[in-house]
């Protein structure tokens, strides 16, 4: 079971990473439906809820922004709104990038206090020419221009003038020359113009008083800034610090974006990634693994969101009153908006109030249910026929597999060649790897002992071998690599010159994202190949 498990989150990783770099930052419209945080009214026995659509836009020059074009089209034909999301969406960063802007500002305003501290110590202490930028020739005219449009403010009785039209460089070497020259008269603060350029507005000299109040005001605007550029992560931080119930259906993907996008790079490691779900959503509830429950299969016949939702209006389920607490932010069971991330959550929070009530739930006590207490921590895996979750707590049930096989044969071949092959042992599910290989598991696990045996192997180009002796090659292939090249499980050390590699493992050419399918139907389409699996030796 963990095996698949592993698979599950490595393919879900990537997908959730969208380009694998943590540099291409998906679009997303995150959805919170308050109806999960259950509130219920002693007297009434109404729920109430509140939905909010958050649209999250990263903010700064760091984040590249990258789509599909599938993507695009499929949300502008659900109306999504792009202008918004450029223009108004609130920004986000995980918790590497949130500290290290932290401890960006904190340096800045240090130093600037620190300045500000020594001038007021002393008058003046000279001109540092040991610091001093050389001016490049190709500049002297500009600084020279400034240098006297300084005097012409000086001579006046304007109260400020603001100098516009400079690079960074070229601001550099205004303020260089303004505190050589011009220290004790004026003073300067940096503006942004109305173009979101940068400006340098030149004022008769402060107070020491003043200077310290407009650091103040400096200080707690950038506070503001950076708050504000922590944005919707900070929502979430919160949201994970109340402990609360989370309500999810199929979950696990979107359980990885908010994780990775919100929080923290996604762990390697599977168990790794349980301690961190663990430690950020500590108890978690996804409504299509609770559909998996031998009594509601008779009435829910689809873990659609959508079926599930229609099936729940009916007998024998029964939706308790549900009141908006938000009428702004409020939905209708009677008015679709499919793919509208509050709408799903608005659904996703109904489905649960419906099953809940198949069994009786006290909704103000829902932790302690004897029978929600099985389904709590346990995420839906996809298309997994003998254990179809991963338990965040703890180890799933673990089951034989020497009911698959992996096959190589001619390129030529297709499914009815090795359907015909596999006659014998009853119905099988094929999952390709390639055009010369793929993955079999047969449903009667009985004949898996027969196979081997019996099997028809008359044609050379058709091999066979269980999956346990296929992964036992691949872990064999990954130590020979890291032996020939003085891998770090042997500290370093190359092989030795007079030897020689007596044994050469013939390895099939198999990628991560083609064995993460095996055990499913069989499929039409083959998928691509992205590099050689056994370069991935964790799975």
């Amino acid at each position: 079971m963990a095996s698949d498990s592993k698979k599950k989150i490595n393919k879900n990783k990537k997908r959730s990473m969208g380009f694998d770099s943590a540099h291409f930052p998906k679009v997303r419209r995150v959805g919170l439906s308050w109806s999960c945080r259950f509130r219920v009214d002693p007297e009434s026995g109404a729920v109430s809820y509140k939905c909010y659509n958050f649209y999250c836009f990263p903010k700064g020059r760091v984040h590249v922004f990258a789509c599909q074009g599938e993507s695009m089209r499929f949300l502008a034909d659900h109306g999504f709104d792009f202008n918004k999301l450029f223009r108004e969406g609130l920004s986000y960063c995980g918790e590497a990038d949130e500290e290290r802007m932290r401890m960006d500002l904190k340096e800045r305003q240090e130093q600037r206090a620190a300045a500000l501290e020594a001038e007021e110590g002393e008058e003046a202490n000279g001109n540092d020419a040991v610091n001093m930028v050389p001016v490049p020739a190709t500049e002297e005219k500009l600084m020279a221009e400034i240098e006297e449009r300084i005097g012409v403010f000086l001579a006046s009785e304007e109260k400020d003038f603001t100098i516009t039209n400079c690079n960074g460089f070229q601001r550099k070497l205004v303020y260089q020359m303004i505190e050589a020259k011009f220290r004790k008269q004026i003073s300067t603060s940096s503006v942004e113009l109305e173009n979101k350029h940068k400006g340098i507005l030149v004022e008769r000299k402060r107070t020491k008083e003043q200077d310290r109040k407009l650091e103040q005001e400096k200080v707690a605007q950038e506070n503001v800034d950076l708050e504000s550029a922590v944005g919707l992560s900070l929502v979430l931080q919160e949201l994970s610090k109340t402990r609360k119930l989370i309500v999810g259906h199929n979950m696990l993907l979107d359980l990885m974006f908010v994780i990775r996008q919100f929080f923290r790079p996604l762990p390697y490691n599977f168990q790794d990634f349980k301690k961190t779900v663990r430690e950020l959503f500590p108890l978690l509830l996804d409504t299509k693994y609770l559909c998996t429950n031998a009594e509601l299969k008779v009435h829910v016949f689809s873990s659609v969101l959508g079926h599930v939702f229609e099936a729940v209006r009916k007998e024998p389920f029964k939706l308790p009153e549900v009141k908006s607490g938000s009428e702004e932010h409020s939905y209708s069971m009677d008015q679709e908006k499919q793919h509208e991330a509050g709408y799903d959550a608005y659904l996703t929070g109904l489905c649960f109030l419906g099953l809940a009530s198949y069994f009786k739930v006290d909704l103000t006590n829902l932790t302690n249910d004897a029978t929600l207490k099985m389904y709590f921590n346990r995420i839906y895996l996809l298309r997994v026929s003998e254990v179809n979750y991963i338990y965040i707590y703890g180890k799933e049930p673990s089951f034989s597999r020497d009911h698959i096989f992996y096959i190589t044969f001619p390129e030529n071949w297709r499914n009815v060649d090795i359907l015909c092959r596999f006659r014998n042992y009853g119905q099988v599910f094929i999952s390709w790897v390639n055009e010369t290989s793929a993955f079999v598991t047969l449903h009667n696990r009985d004949h898996a002992a027969a196979v081997l045996k019996t099997i028809d192997k008359s044609n050379a180009a058709f091999t066979i071998c269980t999956l346990n002796q296929f992964k036992a090659k691949q872990q064999c292939a990954g130590a020979k690599r890291r032996y020939d090249s003085g891998g770090s499980d042997r500290g370093g050390l190359k092989r030795p010159a007079d030897k020689e590699v007596t044994a050469a493992v013939v390895l099939p050419a198999v990628t991560a994202t083609e064995v993460s399918n095996f055990g499913t139907p069989s499929q039409a389409k083959k998928p691509r190949q992205q590099g050689t699996f056994a370069d991935n030796d964790s799975w």
